[in-house]
């Protein structure tokens, strides 16, 4: 006889197991479970494990730019399009923040990395970092500018600590682009802003967004110059005016330390340029 697979024979000596029936006397239909968190995040796509620090700011990052490439196309009114962004705002800030040590600290144990290509592109993306702050400060600037045209005074003294803020900010680019030995910059990375890979006269004075904010700051210092605020007011403005000449004055030490770290003769490639085209022009006249 046909025996079911896995299915031992019953002794005649083993007690008769009960046979189990439905109450309505009818074969039973499999019962859905009821839903669980599992199925929930399956839905919406969520993967639940143990994520390390970096993954989750890719996350948060990823999910920012989905929602705000979609946001344009919602019904939304302006007061909700604002809540959503202002949450974003909270989440991006948490997410970055959670990037600072409780405590200063020093350098992690494996060290900074100092290959030809980490410091390659170190300097290029320290450089990229560099021109978005500073296009936040020149949007700053003017909302800084317009606040004082409109004697909205506390507008004025939030703005010169933006800017102080992001000056700071800035300088500390500067040292993240450069973080590498000099003698690396002499031998992997000067040259790259040489030809045959860049155009003769490559320079720091092609940066525009450094221009723009090097002219908006000046108008803004011009325009600090004699203001019709309160005289509680007034002080904080002067107060927070020179708190940011003084992270000014920071970021020029900075940058000189900088370039006499790298370029201890102090000839950039401009003057290079400038000084051989003019020897060049000598020679033919």
């Amino acid at each position: 006889m046909a025996r079911c697979p896995g299915v031992r024979p019953m002794s005649s000596e083993e007690p008769l197991t009960p046979l189990t029936l439905a109450t309505d006397s009818r074969i039973p239909v499999p019962a859905a479970a009821d839903a669980t968190t599992a199925d929930y995040d399956r839905y919406f796509h969520i993967v639940r494990h143990a994520p390390d620090l970096m993954s989750w700011t890719c996350g948060v990052l990823r999910l920012q730019a989905a929602v705000l490439d979609d946001l344009p196309h919602t019904g939304l009114d302006d007061s909700q399009r604002a809540a959503v962004l202002t949450g974003l705002l909270h989440t991006s800030h948490a997410a970055l923040a959670a990037w600072l040590r409780p405590e200063p600290g020093s350098v992690p144990a494996d060290g900074p990395a100092h290959g030809s290509d980490d410091a390659l592109r170190r300097w290029k993306l320290g450089h990229q970092l560099f021109h978005l702050l500073l296009t936040t400060m020149n949007s700053t600037l003017d909302d800084t500018m317009a606040a004082v045209g409109a004697a909205q005074w506390r507008s004025v003294r939030h703005g010169l600590e933006r800017l102080r803020t992001l000056y700071d900010a800035a300088t500390a680019a500067m040292a993240y682009a450069s973080d590498f030995p000099a003698s690396v910059y002499a031998s992997d990375v000067r040259p790259t802003m040489e030809p045959p890979f860049a155009a003769p006269g490559f320079s720091g004075t092609l940066n525009q967004e450094h221009r723009v904010m090097t002219e908006r700051m000046h108008a803004l210092r011009a325009a600090l110059g004699k203001l019709p605020a309160p005289p509680s007011l007034l002080a904080e403005i002067r107060t927070e005016e020179a708190l940011l000449r003084a992270a000014q004055r920071r970021n020029r030490q900075a940058h000189a330390a900088i370039c006499e770290r790298c370029v201890p003769d102090g000839t950039s490639l401009l003057l290079r340029h400038t000084t051989r085209r003019r020897s060049g022009r000598a020679a033919c006249e």
